[in-house]
């Protein structure tokens, strides 16, 4: 397990990576979208955002391999799965807020039943899980679609696989879409 900070700075790495790859697979996408009209002119430039795509994604999912035993731990067990650790923060947080709301002579504003947040915060949990299946799967379309990009050249070779090549660009982008988002939510919950 990382200490505190090397886990933090890790943590800001693997955001990184992952913004650079959405951006990297969202532009392979649409430029591999000629390729259903035919029009192969780019080729050497899809090619660069493949490698760039897929040195991306499997840099982030590595850094994200490395932080995950510590996220599991101080996150996820010690908190998203943990009753007692949400009940005691939500009651903290309330007083907190209705002692700052009574200073300044307002009302304060109403949380969420710590049931609710309990149930909430196990959701957020399943679905960081759901994110890390989806993001491998993302991982072998974009070795894939390099693969394919890199021994097929449809100014020479038969134009047919055009198709399967902007069907694997879509499912990257959206594989990586998706982890993008529910990582941002999960942190919104705990971070480490």
């Amino acid at each position: 397990m990382l200490t505190d900070g090397a886990a933090r700075w890790l943590l800001v790495v693997h955001l990184a990576l992952g913004v650079a790859a959405v951006g990297a697979a969202t532009h392979l996408a649409l430029w591999l979208r000629p390729y259903l009209r035919g029009e192969f002119t780019r080729h050497r430039a899809v090619r660069r955002f493949a490698v760039l795509a897929f040195v991306l994604h499997l840099g982030g999912f590595a850094a994200g391999q490395v932080v995950y035993p510590t996220y599991r731990v101080e996150v996820r067990a010690a908190y998203l799965e943990n009753s007692l650790a949400i009940t005691q923060t939500a009651t903290v947080h309330d007083t907190a807020i209705r002692t700052l709301a009574a200073k300044e002579a307002v009302g304060a504003p109403v949380g969420a039943p710590a049931s609710e947040t309990i149930v909430t915060a196990g959701k957020a949990a399943r679905w960081f899980d759901v994110k890390e299946h989806w993001v491998a799967l993302g991982l072998f379309g974009s070795a894939g679609l390099l693969l394919l990009l890199m021994f097929w050249d449809p100014r020479r070779d038969d134009p047919t696989p055009a198709p399967v090549a902007f069907g694997l660009a879509i499912v990257v982008a959206g594989t990586l879409w998706l982890a993008a988002i529910i990582g941002v939510v999960t942190a919104t919950w705990r971070a480490i």
